[in-house]
């Protein structure tokens, strides 16, 4: 009884841990930039701001306060978080477009100015 009941949690954990490993390819692979801006902030140690915050278009002159090219798009979330340098807690990411041969998005940090 005890073996049985040992092989079904078994099966259950191999179910679960493989339908969460492709979900979460799925949602994490940067061929949106919404995706790309999830998986950087996956990157950066933040799971759950990765999977629960939906980035949202900086529209307008609001772009001009960040470092980085203009031709960059820029992405924000509600929730701040650390840039893996532990001094500022970020909530806006730019996006630029994938290089020529590639699907994927690249996400850049950047920093309010002044």
């Amino acid at each position: 009884m005890k073996k049985r009941r040992i092989l079904i949690a078994a099966f259950v954990s191999v179910a679960v841990f493989t339908i969460l490993g492709i979900t979460g390819g799925y949602f994490l692979t940067p061929n949106t930039p919404q995706k790309a801006v999830r998986f950087a902030i996956l990157k950066n140690g933040h799971p759950i701001i990765a999977l629960t915050e939906t980035p949202k278009k900086v529209t307008g002159d609001s772009v001009y306060g960040y470092s980085g090219k203009r031709a960059w798009r820029y992405y924000e979330v509600k929730t701040a978080f650390d840039a893996s340098n532990g001094e500022i807690n970020l909530n806006t990411l730019a996006v630029n477009k994938p290089k020529a041969g590639s699907k994927f998005y690249r996400v850049h940090v950047v920093y309010p100015v002044a």
